[in-house]
């Protein structure tokens, strides 16, 4: 309930308790007993519940509105195999953007070094020893250099992280052999998190190095943030901006209700999720789903052959060269109707991003942001579902209204007339 008021409302988790502690209304949703002025609980412990949590969680209560609406799709017809179909599925991809700074390289070195002085700072303070020179001012003085200048030439960059890499390996040499000298263990100071980061800013490192003497821009599996690590570069094409950074998910509609299938933080190509979200339908649903509409990179050679095997139906052209035989006015409407039901889910992405703030992921761990994606997802159903319950209490009250003035204009015609 908490993380429904959350998302709805577009809150940080400090101000969703505190909009909880002063709305009786929210405590009810909760299914708090009576109003009470105190915290429900600690803004933190939202942490330990996304960690809980996951996509297929969400999916399965987004089944039950879907079961209690009765918006569970209807048997259709059973193919000669004694498979049985019934309802339609569009799917689709999309990046969830994760709130990251725009990575560059001097930025990422800038953070490595950071670190370093960071962790040295805690371990000297900690065991009250006197913290060894570092090469921090100088990496720190290159870098202002570099940001100060309003155009950024190539030599200027190159120059900057030159030395900016000179400084980081120094400080890495220096950082492994103080601590080798000392007795105490690393354990005693450095967090889990401490150690996360100082793997992630070793990997940065050789990777910004090898690029550097190999005066190449690409490497595999690149480090864009040394404190969310599972991040990478997810190249889209769009015209707002051609790389994102984020989860790439693929998701399905059935009836109105959006399903996130597959969830993975490494770029993929979603062709691949047409036999998963095939089987995920299955699953849910008892059946095969009877149409599916896709986008055409879905549908190339090996997806159509597994649709032809499972006797789904798709409307699309045809691979090759045009027919001799144009298709006819009926195929053809039936084409340009499945590309305009299939925009539905275009517009639960720009629904999920725009109002729930599925493009703005601030979970910084990959289960939570895994929650985070999956549950702006769940309260567009959640909203969806409360709609049709109005329309249909709409519809009963009417109903209501017009039987109660026909027995009215029975009972006193007269009087309703004048």
């Amino acid at each position: 309930g908490a993380l429904i008021v959350k998302h709805v409302e577009k809150l940080s988790d400090e101000k969703t308790i505190q909009a909880i502690q002063e709305n009786p209304y929210m405590q009810y949703l909760l299914g708090l007993e009576k109003f009470t002025e105190k915290p429900v609980f600690v803004p933190e412990l939202f942490v330990l519940v996304r960690k809980r949590l996951d996509h297929d969680f969400f999916n399965m209560l987004t089944l039950m509105l879907a079961e209690t609406d009765g918006s569970k799709p209807k048997k259709e017809h059973t193919d000669e195999d004694g498979n049985d179909h019934g309802g339609t599925m569009k799917i689709d991809a999309t990046c969830c953007d994760a709130e990251v700074r725009y990575p560059t390289d001097s930025n990422l070195l800038e953070d490595g070094s950071r670190l370093i002085d960071r962790l040295l700072d805690k371990f000297c303070a900690r065991h009250k020893v006197k913290k060894p020179q570092t090469h921090r001012t100088e990496a720190r003085q290159a870098f202002i250099g570099l940001i100060k200048k309003k155009r950024k030439g190539k030599k200027l960059i190159d120059k900057t992280k030159l030395i900016q890499i000179r400084c980081l390996q120094a400080d890495f040499q220096l950082f492994l052999d103080f601590l080798g000298k000392q007795s105490s263990t690393l354990l005693a100071c450095f967090s889990r998190h401490d150690y996360k980061c100082l793997q992630a800013a070793f990997k940065m490192y050789e990777q910004q190095k090898m690029m550097f003497e190999q005066n190449v821009r690409r490497c595999a599996d690149r480090i864009i943030s040394i404190y969310q690590p599972h991040l990478r570069p997810i190249v889209r094409g769009k015209s707002k901006a051609t790389v994102e950074f984020g989860a790439k998910i693929g998701a399905g509609i059935v009836n109105g209700y959006t399903y996130v299938d597959h969830v993975s933080w490494d770029a993929y190509n979603e062709s691949q999720d047409l036999l998963l979200q095939i089987q995920l339908f299955k699953e849910r649903f008892g059946y095969l789903p009877a149409t599916i509409l896709a986008d055409k990179i879905y549908l190339n050679r090996s997806n159509r052959d597994i649709l032809e095997d499972f006797e789904i139906h798709s409307y699309c052209k045809p691979l090759g060269r045009p027919p001799k035989d144009p298709p006819s006015d009926e195929m053809k409407s039936r084409m340009a109707k499945a590309i305009g039901e299939r925009n539905e889910i275009e517009c639960s992405f720009g629904t999920g991003k725009r109002i729930y703030r599925a493009n703005d992921i601030r979970a910084k761990l990959p289960d939570t942001a895994r929650c985070w994606t999956g549950m702006c997802y769940f309260v567009k159903n959640v909203m969806k579902f409360l709609r049709e319950l109005c329309l249909a209490l709409t519809e009963i009250w009417r109903f209501f209204i017009i039987i109660v003035t026909m027995r009215i204009y029975v009972c006193y015609p007269l009087s309703v007339k004048r």
